[in-house]
């Protein structure tokens, strides 16, 4: 063979190795993008782990994309058994479970198990406890008396709380991609020094 075929052998050998490190490269960045498009809770209430003085009517759920309709499934048991009342209603990237009326104090878990529109299942659990003040039987002598309510307004509806898990699920991807685009970068580099210096080996 000679030296031109040597040098066009070389050559398609090394672009080969190239493209090969960029096809490993862009496939693992195609792998972790879509790994990070799944559905993930991003706030639920009653807030996970708090104590709500005022008697919650639903739960409601909060994920990062839109919720398929058809497995949406939430369950809420509290110290008498199951709270929940009616199926789930799913809004968009919102599910919402009715409960029952007149929940008694004591603490609440809520499990949850949705499927994501690209078929992704999601499941886990938050709890909070309820601690409603007793009601006030007013006396039978009393007069009608104007009486002030002692309920902290701040306190009235249940705080709903953001899970920092999503924003270090984006800090992540955007790592991931910076990364990859990187090596993909220096792997471009390396190839082209390589092919210019079996061009001057070759030429000396």
């Amino acid at each position: 063979m000679d030296s031109e075929g040597k040098r066009k052998v070389i050559r398609i050998g090394v672009w080969v190795a190239i493209l090969g490190l960029l096809l490993g490269v862009l496939s693992s960045l195609v792998v972790a993008t879509s790994a990070d498009a799944h559905a993930a809770l991003r706030s639920v209430s009653p807030k996970d782990g708090a104590t709500v003085t005022t008697v919650p009517t639903e739960v409601v759920l909060t994920f990062s994309e839109a919720i398929g309709t058809s497995f949406a499934t939430v369950s809420v048991a509290g110290p008498d058994g199951s709270v929940s009342r009616g199926r789930a209603v799913v809004d968009g990237s919102t599910v919402t479970q009715a409960l029952a009326d007149g929940l008694p104090n004591g603490r609440y878990t809520v499990s949850f198990h949705v499927v994501s529109e690209d078929g992704h299942p999601v499941s886990d659990r938050t709890t909070f406890s309820l601690a409603a003040a007793a009601t006030a039987t007013p006396l039978p002598s009393t007069p009608a008396t104007a009486t002030t309510s002692t309920t902290d307004p701040a306190s009235s509806s249940a705080p709903t709380s953001a899970l920092p898990a999503d924003e270090g699920e984006g800090n992540g991807r955007a790592v991931r991609i910076g990364l990859a685009a990187g090596v993909a970068a220096l792997a471009l580099a390396a190839g082209i020094a390589l092919v210019a210096a079996t061009r001057r080996r070759t030429g000396e």
